[in-house]
């Protein structure tokens, strides 16, 4: 009977020492896993900020398109109407192929009067120069710079308050 108590006691003080230990263990794994929860609940508190933020720029992206395609377009198009350096290179380039078109219309004529031997070019209003002035605007038309294209992107990355109190005054600039 001695030898059964004595083990029962030995049992005993294995069983309490496994159990400290798992208790150990236990705490050790409660802890890991605060430190985990409190290092995710820091995480996620930073992107709730982010979000936030993010939901702040979507927003104003969002009316900036809105603006932009229901007024920024017709902004930036009255603004190169109101150029009168692009109303000249178009103005010009008009005038040239309404020459070349009289041009043609009067060597048209000539070809079809079989009977007059005279030249289409002493004919007035005949315009010889028509197909280099017009070649001469085309290529100044090529190379206009619109001005005010540019000042119009200087505004990319500001703030659509600043973009629709710039679209209230005229920035036309054709220095």
């Amino acid at each position: 009977m001695q030898t059964a108590c004595d083990q029962l006691l030995v049992d005993h003080v294995r069983l309490e020492n496994d159990k400290e230990e798992v208790e150990r263990s236990r705490d050790r794994i409660t802890e890991a896993h605060q430190a985990v929860l409190a290092r995710m609940t820091e995480i996620l508190n930073q992107y709730d900020g982010k979000v936030t933020e993010l939901y702040g720029l979507i927003s104003e992206l969002l009316l900036t398109k809105q603006w932009f395609l229901t007024k920024g377009v017709a902004w930036v198009v009255w603004l190169m109407h109101q150029s009168p350096k692009l109303e000249k290179v178009v103005v010009d380039l008009i005038t040239c192929v309404n020459v070349i078109g009289v041009n043609d219309g009067i060597e048209q004529g000539f070809h079809a009067d079989k009977t007059t031997d005279k030249l289409v070019t002493k004919v007035s209003g005949y315009d010889e120069e028509a197909k280099n002035a017009l070649d001469a605007a085309v290529e100044a038309f090529d190379k206009f710079h619109i001005s005010v294209l540019h000042n119009v992107s200087d505004l990319v990355n500001e703030p659509l308050s600043k973009i629709k109190d710039k679209s209230q005054l005229p920035i036309v600039d054709d220095n």
